[in-house]
């Protein structure tokens, strides 16, 4: 028997690791798990159940779990820190000491059999995750081409785990029991055609191969749209962002989603593509995707390799992630972010604290990817933070900033960027009333000068962005952001985009001591929706059933040219906050304006005819598993009462006594097995369970016990000599079957658990079945 338990502990062990290895080989998935998921998964959790196991320890039960609990508790520390992080490893950790402990144990502690068979949902969760995966191999064409194979696998692997688990879940509840018997048997083969035919009927038949079939359509000629901007909503704007002219006279136009192009392209001419929608109800939104905080002396700002977000944003989640670390910043606030977006790639605002895994939509053309990210986002404008006093970095801070304040420039050019930063501040502090007196964005920043209290970063800041009123902000391609780009600019054109705007402000903030860095993605601004777009998302939000539930007014059209580059500047008890390094540029004019371009959206074909069978049918499997479990419910009831009433019905019908006895005996182990009493062995005979009988009661009535006992002692006499005893007459053995029927109803009634849940509970018991 021991060795048959190491065989199933190792095989149970062996289609846990199988599953969650898994995940690691699909190409759908790029990092499904961060260091506090390896150390849970792959290693506090196969501990636990090993030293659940081999009971390594020999103490009592209270000793035991403490024992546990002093080793479960440090590990779930170094996973997760002091913090929330902690919890999951621990709990995951405790629940897969106490579930092994009572699987493979529960034979020694008969108290918590009921317990150990919370074990039977464990093949349901393997499944699932083997379904999951499935459903990620269809996220796309490009996925499902590189898993093919792969898919095939895990299907095959899904039927394979379900079934063993479930045996080995089986073998370890009722230790004693063989495949080989009869029962078992059919059992198995039951629940193996069952699972082929929810297979068969409920999955399409090109579920592995992901057939794809697309309406094209060869000419690409962009069509007018209406310009009306009769029923408009009117919306308004909040915080300043980029520099604004004479904006908003670009037309709507469209294109056929069949033709619409893979990233929003400009065709040359002056046009601007959407990229996504976004439901916000904060704006701006400042979406990142590059969090670049590394130096370099030559080729300037580069991705910060220890930032986590930049790994987040290009990870294929399994599930959702959620963040571990605590906010302390002040003016945070939790917000939703909603995205339907043409691109895979997830832009995340500051500070991510939940990351939906990808959706793949089919209702909207080519508006593909849902994402959906809540972030802790500082809703308000930096500047107006101007009048509120803030402390100095700690040591602490600055040692965890050195990264962002790090200035590896030759002599040369920290001198000229330098004597730049030297001449704002002067320029600022000399000018400071005029230039405020002159600018009414500053004048709603600053609202009295006499009272002024300067927080010293921002007064820094702003110093700086008032030194870019003088230059130009331009649209153009040129995303040069090295050294020598950033000098030219600020020295001698003085004339750039957000590239240069950004960059160059992040430099100087790091000059004047402040830990900077440049971020990459996308603005989300009101300030940005001219009518043209706002007529577009009127349109789509008609056509495309997923915008429909969020409100207009919080509804942004994103387009290719607003991609943006940003500065993120980290101030002491407000953490990192983005800074429009534009907002005080000269505007551009005219064509240089990009929202006077076109905008260009997707025509939606209301009678395309995409095939659905990308995603995998979570519904369909799920009504028919519930259809298959009532099922299951309904023939279990109808074989428990019908079997029941079979017996019933033998015993009333003249024939053989020892017959009729037989079936006496059956119908009451039936009913005391459906009031909860202990199931008889088959090997025990009538009077070996008549020794159980009492001894197993949970009666805390002593006499009662002994008298329920005597009943049953009583019963298994009767029984026996009416079984294997041979009777002078006709008249003996049917007093003997008399008194063996009393003997029946004096069981039932002293045996009966009172009250009404346990009526209820006796009702529909399906344990008399394991006497079939």
């Amino acid at each position: 028997m021991k060795k048959q338990l190491i065989s199933l502990f190792l095989l149970r062990l062996f289609f846990y690791f199988s599953v969650i290895t898994l995940i690691f080989l699909h190409p759908g998935i790029s990092v499904p798990f961060d260091h506090i998921g390896i150390m849970q998964w792959f290693i506090i959790n196969p501990l636990m159940a090993v030293i659940a196991f081999q009971q390594v320890f020999r103490i009592d039960s209270c000793k035991r779990f403490l024992f546990v609990l002093a080793l479960l508790l440090p590990l779930s520390i170094i996973a997760g820190g002091f913090n929330l992080g902690a919890f999951s490893p621990f709990f995951s950790g405790l629940a897969s000491f106490i579930l092994t402990f009572l699987l493979f144990h529960h034979n020694r502690m008969m108290l918590h059999l009921q317990l150990a068979k919370v074990a039977v949902l464990e093949p349901f969760i393997l499944a699932w995750i083997c379904l999951r995966l499935l459903s990620l191999s269809r996220s796309g064409e490009e996925i499902a081409g590189q898993s093919a194979a792969l898919t095939q696998f895990i299907l095959v692997w899904t039927f394979v785990v379900f079934l063993l688990h479930s045996a080995v879940v089986y073998f370890c509840l009722n230790p004693k029991s063989y495949v080989k018997t009869w029962k078992e048997g059919i059992i198995f083969i039951l629940g193996t055609l069952a699972v082929l035919v929810i297979l068969i009927a409920v999955l399409p038949p090109d579920f592995v191969r992901n057939t794809i079939i697309e309406n094209l359509i060869p000419e690409r000629v962009p069509e007018r749209i209406s310009t009306s901007d009769r029923g408009l909503p009117q919306r308004t704007g909040g915080r300043r962002t980029l520099p604004q002219g004479e904006s908003g006279q670009g037309e709507l136009r469209g294109v056929s989603e069949h033709n619409w192009p893979s990233r929003g392209e400009n065709d040359g001419e002056s046009r601007q593509y959407m990229v996504k929608i976004v439901a916000s109800a904060i704006e701006p939104v400042y979406m990142g995707e590059s969090f670049n905080g590394h130096l370099d002396p030559v080729h300037g700002f580069l991705l910060s390799r220890e930032e986590p977000v930049n790994d987040l944003a290009r990870q294929r989640f399994f599930v959702t992630w959620s963040g571990n670390e605590r906010n302390f910043d002040l003016g945070r606030k939790r917000h939703e972010i909603f995205s339907l977006s043409t691109l895979r790639q997830k832009y995340l605002p500051y500070l991510p604290v939940s990351i939906d895994p990808t959706i793949l939509n089919e209702n909207s053309g080519p508006l593909r990817f849902i994402h959906q990210v809540e972030s802790n986002i500082h809703s308000g404008d930096p500047l107006f933070l101007v009048n509120t006093p803030t402390r100095s970095f700690t040591e602490r801070e600055r040692t965890a900033l050195a990264s962002y304040l790090d200035l590896p420039l030759n002599n040369d050019d920290k001198k000229a960027f330098n004597d730049f930063l030297n001449n704002a501040l002067e320029n600022w502090h000399n000018n400071r009333e005029e230039i405020i007196k002159r600018d009414r964005y500053l004048q709603q920043v600053i609202v009295k000068t006499d009272e002024i209290i300067f927080n010293q970063y921002l007064e820094t800041i702003i110093a700086i962005l008032v030194s870019f009123s003088v230059y130009q902000y331009n649209l153009n391609y040129d995303d040069d952001y090295s050294i020598a780009a950033l000098k030219d600019f600020l020295f001698n054109t003085k004339e750039g985009n957000c590239v240069e705007f950004s960059n160059t402000l992040a430099l100087l903030g790091r000059l004047a001591g402040i830990p900077s860095r440049v971020v990459t993605g996308y603005l989300v601004s009101e300030s940005l929706q001219t009518p043209a777009h706002l007529r577009g998302l009127s349109v789509l939000q008609r056509q495309i059933p997923v915008l429909q539930k969020f409100s207009f007014d919080n509804l942004f059209m994103i387009t290719n040219l607003h991609s943006h580059s940003w500065t993120q500047f980290f101030i002491p008890d407000y953490g990192w906050l983005d800074f429009e390094a534009t907002s005080f540029a000269i505007p551009p004019l005219g064509i240089g304006d990009f929202n006077n371009w076109d905008v260009v959206i997707p025509l939606i074909d209301e009678n395309r005819t995409f095939s659905q069978v990308r995603k995998f049918p979570w519904q369909a499997v799920g009504r028919a598993a519930v259809t298959l479990i009532i099922f299951a419910l309904i023939c279990a009831y109808i074989l428990r009462y019908g079997r029941e009433l079979v017996l019933f019905i033998c015993i009333q019908r003249d024939g053989s006594y020892r017959v009729r006895a037989r079936y006496l005996y059956l119908l009451l182990l039936a009913r005391l097995a459906a009031d909860g009493q202990p199931i008889k062995p088959a090997s025990k005979t009538a009077h070996e369970y008549s020794e159980l009988f009492p001894g197993n009661l949970t009666r805390r009535d002593t006499e009662r016990e002994n008298e329920e006992g005597a009943c049953f002692k009583a019963f298994a006499d009767i029984y026996s000599a009416i079984r294997w005893r041979e009777f002078s007459n006709e008249a003996e053995i049917n007093e003997h079957f008399q008194l063996l029927k009393q003997e029946y109803f004096n069981i039932l009634k002293n045996t009966r658990r009172r009250g009404i849940h346990r009526w209820f509970i006796r009702k529909i018991s399906l344990r008399g079945l394991t006497y079939l």
